[in-house]
């Protein structure tokens, strides 16, 4: 499902945020105990409060009283306050009243059969009209908050739902939103969200799914999906929009206990982001092995942006002593791109392996293999997974037009089959972690909503931010094979790194060295220094470059030449033990 904002909107309420979730496959039963119980709760604290003690409705009423309204939840607290309860009308709507009493926020429901997959906020020109729960027609008013499909109007901040999408008894998929118009913290947010899933799983069934995310502009200012990465990303608002959760410190910490050491991706923020990794820790304390996934689409040759990943993947394997399943989805640079062949995949793909195998992996424990060559070992549970996913969740979720290929339709099937097999190599049920960069890991949100209802358990992902390319992030997005001057690649020799970064790499630094040496460089913007970050691994001297460079010390073309030093003695031991791979292949190499 697509929803977007207006840039309107935006620059009407600047702070508007608005979350939805997509709840499908529920039973919605009449009546649950369950929640009869918790709404006696909430009605209970609700009677020991002042309205006016409530920040959330002080503050959300404001949005209201500009239009002469009254904010509805204000009415609804003090009819409880008097003693009336919480409706009582069927278990998918119930439990929007309950988290929207719960903690005093707007919310909506709609039946997901009664709108289309492309819906946008907006606001109201003062000419539309909405017809209510209930059937009451009404006027809309001159910057009101509106959901529209197309140009109908189905939800009005002021007003309410209308009759046409409201949830009834027979709704199964459900489209919630909460609508925040007044500032709110992230660690607000998080909470809401929280005891809203935790509602949900007390109507769920082993069918149900359930996906979060954060509502973006349609303009935003970068492109992130797992085929297009352009712009000056945004990853604590990546992270909203992904439904993702980030790295914290309670959780590195523990990851540094049980792995003996810190990895400088996670102190640096390289690693930011997870799904479901304190999962993996948890059962690995239980004494649970679990494997590791990740993979390599063959479409050019490998850059240093495609080893961040697998610097990590390596480390993890190492700590954690895991068998690591690397796949080769040769068949997805066919499919996605138009000027190359199967021919052309498979001869990159054995190109890319010497670099998989020189990244120092240990053969015992790593198994590659190319889709189009294992498929006989994939292609069945592929069609588990297939058979659970609707062509239209594929194409809201990936925005696809209806032009497109049917095997990109299929192809999530395929990525999603490492994750499954562990479990059928082991014979049990087996954990998955997949680190990856950010933007794969809408894949496998759609393969969490599978796996459960197929026996697994949902992949975690550990995600990274994507190394930049060489003049930066703009419009060229992060590093691409396609595009060489983004890149430097694994197999370029010392004289072309050095022309590379010197004619390439944005630099941070003042125009005339005068300048420079007075204010002072910008290692914030600089991709050189951003490179180093990637990987000089020594802390303090890496501090003393950010420390010299921003004083004016330390030159651009100095800068440019500490990297140039550091990329090279990383090649010269890459491009030895790449050599070693060529004799070594069979070692690692899975097939039918």
């Amino acid at each position: 499902m697509k929803i977007t904002i207006t840039k309107k909107l935006l620059e009407r309420y600047p702070t508007a945020r608005f979350i939805a979730v997509v709840a499908k496959d529920f039973e919605n039963k009449r009546s649950l105990l369950k929640l009869e119980e918790e709404k006696r709760e909430i009605e209970n604290t609700i009677r020991k409060l002042d309205v006016k003690e409530v920040k959330r409705i002080v503050e959300h009423s404001k949005f209201h009283k500009e239009f002469g309204k009254s904010y509805h939840l204000e009415f609804e607290f003090k009819s409880i306050k008097e003693g009336k309860n919480l409706p009582k009308l069927n278990a998918l709507a119930d439990i929007l009243f309950m988290n929207e009493m719960k903690h005093f926020c707007i919310m909506s429901g709609q039946d997901m059969e009664k709108v289309s997959d492309e819906l946008v906020f907006d606001l109201a020109k003062g000419t539309e009209s909405l017809v209510l729960i209930g059937g009451k027609k009404q006027e809309l008013k001159n910057d009101d908050i509106v959901l529209k499909d197309q140009d109908v109007v189905l939800i009005s901040h002021l007003y309410g739902p209308g009759e046409s999408t409201k949830i009834t008894d027979k709704t199964k998929d459900v489209l919630y939103l909460f609508w925040f118009v007044e500032p709110i913290k992230d660690a607000e947010l998080d909470e809401i969200i929280k005891d809203f899933k935790i509602y949900l799983d007390m109507v769920s069934n082993k069918d149900s799914s359930v996906e979060v995310f954060e509502v973006a502009e349609a303009s935003d200012k970068f492109i992130v999906t797992p085929w297009d990465v352009k712009g000056n990303i945004d990853y604590d608002k990546l992270v909203r929009q992904f439904g993702t959760k980030k790295l914290d410190d309670g959780l590195m910490k523990e990851l540094s206990m049980i792995a003996g050491e810190d990895h400088y991706f996670l102190k640096r923020k390289i690693f930011y982001s997870h799904m479901y990794f304190d999962e993996i820790l948890k059962a690995h304390k239980k004494g649970e092995k679990f494997y590791l996934y990740t993979g390599r689409a063959p479409s050019g040759p490998v850059h240093l942006g495609h080893l961040i990943p697998w610097i990590f993947t390596k480390w993890l394997q190492e700590k954690f002593d895991a068998t690591l399943l690397f796949q080769i989805p040769d068949e997805e640079k066919f499919l996605f791109k138009d000027n190359l062949t199967l021919d052309d995949t498979k001869r990159w793909a054995d190109e890319n392996i010497l670099d998989i195998i020189a990244m120092g992996f240990d053969p015992k424990k790593t198994k590659i293999f190319l889709d189009t060559e294992y498929a006989g070992h994939m292609y069945k549970h592929a069609c588990r997974v297939a058979k659970r996913i609707t062509f239209s969740t594929i194409r809201s979720t990936f925005g696809f037009d209806n032009d497109r290929n049917i095997g990109e339709i299929f192809y999530t099937a395929m990525q999603s089959v490492p994750v499954i097999l562990p479990s059928i190599m082991e014979g049990r049920k087996t954990r998955v972690l997949i680190p990856c960069a950010i933007d794969q890991d809408v894949h496998f949100r759609l393969t969490r909503d599978v796996a459960e209802s197929l026996g697994y358990h949902k992949p975690a992902t550990i995600l990274c931010r994507f190394l930049p390319g060489l003049q930066g992030m703009g419009e060229e997005g992060k590093m691409s094979s396609s595009v060489e001057s983004t890149a430097i690649f694994t197999t370029d020799d010392p004289k072309t790194v050095k022309n590379k970064i010197l004619k390439y790499a944005f630099s941070g630094g003042r125009d005339t060295v005068e300048e420079h040496r007075r204010l002072g460089g910008n290692p914030e913007i600089d991709v050189s220094y951003q490179w180093l970050t990637f990987f000089e691994e020594d802390d303090a001297r890496l501090e003393k470059i950010y420390t010299d460079y921003k004083s004016g010390k330390l030159l651009s073309g100095e800068l440019k030449m500490i990297l140039v030093d550091k990329i090279n003695a990383f090649l010269a031991e890459h491009q030895k033990k790449r050599e070693w791979a060529r004799k070594n292949i069979d070692k690692f190499i899975l097939k039918d």
